[in-house]
């Protein structure tokens, strides 16, 4: 590791795995308007608590052969999952960006467990709780001043306006197109708290990333399922996790992106 602690490294992906744990947590109670606190960690099956020993991420899923210790039940694999991959996105956070960049890093770290819990929800339940989108804003707004003094907060709040403005639009004119819902509020809701945290030039590029990730998606649903009569709920798959996606690509990469492609007009 150029530049960074092997150390620090392990840390970091540590934190990951216990934030990973805690995204789990959110991803199964929220959506079942449950409390994110009480009661404690527990089987929903057979109701015992969960013994600290067998709740150390990732290790405790393998020792127990992903299976309740009290009544035997399976537990999903997207348990671990989401641990390690949480982990290695910690991980990777620490190591792409340099030294200097803490305050980028810092977002980055917060708006992860975020991203990764409105990704499991909306695909499986078909909502993306305020909650989270009160997050995403939370952060956002929470650290534009960091990022560029009171310019950034303007850019900021602009950013959340361009983005409501036009999913809403979209929403709008989807709906008479097709007869029914283009997008769903809580995406409308999602791209204006993503507006906070990119801006107004970070949330154009994040709409047109989303839109083309989603007609990638959209495209290989199609293929999978290789029968027209299931091809009518493409329009309608979740779109939330595709703002996740490009959101965090423009984080990771936006600028980049914006300065190649105004290269080209030079």
């Amino acid at each position: 590791m150029t530049g960074h602690s092997a150390i620090i490294g392990f840390f970091m992906f540590l934190l990951g795995a216990i934030t990973g744990s805690f995204t789990n947590v959110l991803i199964w109670r929220l959506p079942r308007r449950e409390s994110i606190v009480f009661p404690g960690s527990h089987c929903p099956v057979c109701g015992k608590p969960i013994k600290f020993y067998d709740n150390i991420p990732i290790l405790s899923y393998i020792i127990l052969g992903g299976k309740c210790r009290n009544c035997g039940t399976k537990i999903s694999p997207r348990y671990i999952f989401v641990e390690a991959f949480m982990g290695l996105a910690f991980l990777a956070t620490y190591l792409g960006y340099d030294v200097l960049s803490y305050i980028e890093a810092i977002r980055m770290l917060l708006v992860l467990p975020i991203f990764v819990a409105i990704t499991f929800i909306d695909w499986e339940h078909w909502v993306i709780p305020d909650e989270l989108t009160i997050a995403v804003a939370a952060v956002g707004i929470g650290t534009a001043p960091l990022m560029g003094g009171w310019s950034n907060i303007v850019n900021s709040l602009i950013g959340c306006a361009l983005g409501l403005l036009t999913f809403f639009l979209v929403s709008i004119l989807g709906k008479k197109a097709f007869r029914k819902d283009a997008l769903g509020e809580g995406d409308i809701y999602l791209i204006a708290a993503v507006g906070l945290l990119v801006g107004w030039t970070g949330v154009l590029l994040t709409i047109f990333i989303s839109a083309l990730l989603g007609t990638i998606g959209g495209l290989a649903i199609m293929l999978f399922r290789k029968s027209k009569k299931k091809m009518d709920n493409i329009s309608t798959i979740p779109f939330g996790p595709f703002i996740v996606v490009a959101t965090i690509i423009v984080m990771a990469e936006g600028d980049k992106i914006i300065s190649a492609y105004l290269s080209l007009f030079k």
